[in-house]
């Protein structure tokens, strides 16, 4: 019997209630809808698409779902692998909490099967091998998809992506699951979820195992029917494996064990297939697959004849804000866009309070005044998204000093003085260091300071690592320009010299003494501040 051919558009023309604008993204057309929310495909003034995910209305109503949204999109932002896509933006606090991810383009594993049919062997291995990878990231960041199967994994010319991770943590203990709803699909499910029980990041490795059965055969190892009759055989009865490529079958029957801790991990299942590790080659999907993927990356259709997306109105909410005059998603709850070609940044700041969003300001004449009375309003500003979408958080917001265009400061100190030494600074998670607004006792006032710690990174406007044996003075920070906005903790050991340059242009020199978790998780560090190069207008 031949599978069904293509027939899904990759992309669903907008309706008359879909929203034009997400935060300040564009909205081009759906791409789906799941248990969680509504699916768009969105883009920057750049030109980046994204895919937004916002959640629908009745997880958004409940305090103790935002909290846990919250908390999983910051760890996402610390999974960094070529095999996951990457979380670019949020938003928590807004009407309606939306999520953006890169957006991949190709098929979801599950459309490409029902359409195509199984996968050949040497595709179903490359497969394994990168959501292996994607695994590994994920929960060396601390976080358990719970949620993994075919329709979260995309699959795009050079290898597969794995999507969502962590998410559906957020919806478990909501009214709306309490009574009976469930986020997540019974085939792909572990035992130990069927029955109710405290999922570890083994779940993840058995819906590994049945999603590359699905992959492989087009069939789940547990049947189908009723979910109470697939939980009950996923909890009691042994998978049948039948179809199975013989050179996995040992190895997905590991992966399907009921003892959660006879699974492998994604490193003894990277070990069994270190043949595969290498990097996708372009032709690793089928020719029937191969030669959809255009179709994800063309045109989307534009809306409905007779329909325009929702705006907002006196008796409506837009979902995130509207847009601004200058590039990028305004202020408020959101994360930072990492720099092009640059791995996405190992952590971010904790939604404990507003946030930066990462866009690169490009100030001039009445542009510059409204610019001034946003950072008042919100205390909070970013810089360096566009030229080329390049983005960090920043630590604090512009100084007077920014409006400078010689070579003085704010403070009338030249350039390299030192403006302050500070010994023993505890900074704890979820707390901040401003350089100039008393370094010794932090705040956690996420929106007030240069330096954050979140238990697993310290995150500021631009960091940089000085090498060893290298002294740290202010020369050499200032000449240290390999900047990145996060350092995970393999950076935050003793005598590490670490340089934080803010955007009015104060430099920091951090020379850490200790990490601990003893009664709270803290770093010890020494700081210098240096007064630096303040910006130009229109840096």
């Amino acid at each position: 019997m031949q599978p069904p051919a293509w027939s899904d558009p990759p992309f669903t023309p907008l309706e008359a209630d879909d929203p034009p604008d997400i935060g300040g993204y564009r909205v081009l057309a759906r791409l789906g809808a799941g248990g969680m929310g509504r699916v768009y495909l969105a883009t920057t003034q750049s030109g980046r698409r994204l895919a937004v995910k916002v959640i629908r209305p009745e997880f958004a109503d409940d305090p103790e779902f935002r909290r846990r949204f919250g908390q999983e999109v910051t760890a996402a932002q610390r999974v960094q692998s070529r095999y996951t896509a990457a979380v670019i933006d949020a938003q928590v606090d807004g009407p309606r909490p939306w999520m953006a991810t890169a957006y991949v383009p190709g098929p979801s594993l599950a459309q490409a099967v029902m359409a195509n049919g199984p996968m050949p062997e040497e595709t179903v291995r490359t497969l394994l091998t990168g959501m292996a990878e994607a695994l590994q990231a994920i929960h060396g960041s601390r976080v358990v998809h719970r949620d993994l199967k075919p329709s979260n994994v995309l699959l795009a010319g050079d290898g597969p992506r794995v999507i969502d991770f962590g998410i559906a943590r957020a919806a478990d203990t909501t009214p709306l699951t309490r009574t009976g709803m469930r986020i997540g699909s019974p085939q792909f499910m572990a035992p130990e979820q069927a029955l109710g029980r405290d999922c570890t990041t083994a779940v993840d490795y058995f819906a590994l195992g049945s999603v590359i059965f699905f992959a492989a055969t087009g069939r789940t190892p547990f049947g189908d029917g009723p979910d109470t009759a697939v939980l009950f055989r996923i909890a009691h009865e042994e998978p049948n494996l039948d179809g199975c490529p013989e050179s996995l079958r040992d190895l997905l029957r590991r992966c399907l064990d009921k003892d959660p801790a006879a699974r492998p991990d994604a490193a003894a299942i990277l070990a069994e297939l270190a043949a595969d590790t290498a990097a996708p080659s372009s032709g690793w999907l089928p020719d029937d697959v191969t030669r959809r993927l255009p179709a994800y990356a063309a045109a989307p259709p534009p809306p409905h004849p007779g329909t325009t997306p929702h705006m907002a109105t006196a008796g409506t909410t837009p979902i995130g804000t509207p847009p601004r005059p200058y590039p990028g998603p305004p202020p408020g709850r959101v994360f930072p866009v990492p720099p092009p070609g640059a791995p996405f940044p190992p952590g971010a700041r904790p939604p404990a309070s507003s946030g930066s969003a990462a866009t690169k300001i490009v100030i001039g004449g009445v542009a510059s005044l409204l610019l001034f009375a946003l950072i008042i309003t919100v205390g909070v500003t970013a810089a360096h998204r566009s030229r080329s979408e390049r983005g960090t958080p920043l630590g604090a917001a512009p100084s007077a000093a920014a409006t400078n265009s010689g070579g003085g400061t704010e403070n009338g100190k030249g350039i390299g003085s030192r403006l302050g030494h500070y010994t023993d600074i505890n900074l704890s998670n979820g707390y901040t260091v401003s350089f100039t607004d008393d370094p010794k006792h932090p705040k956690s006032d996420l929106s007030k300071g240069d330096l954050t710690y979140d238990g697993y990174t310290i995150s500021g406007s631009r960091l940089s690592v000085l090498p060893p044996g290298q002294s740290g003075n202010y020369e050499n920070c200032h000449d240290s320009t390999r900047y990145t906005n996060q350092l995970g903790s393999e950076y935050l050991i003793k005598n590490k010299l670490i340089c934080a340059t803010t955007d009015s242009g104060l430099i920091g020199l951090i020379k850490i003494k200790e990490r601990g978790d003893d009664p709270s998780e803290y770093v010890t560090f020494d700081l210098t501040v240096y007064q630096g190069t303040p910006p130009t207008p229109g840096e």
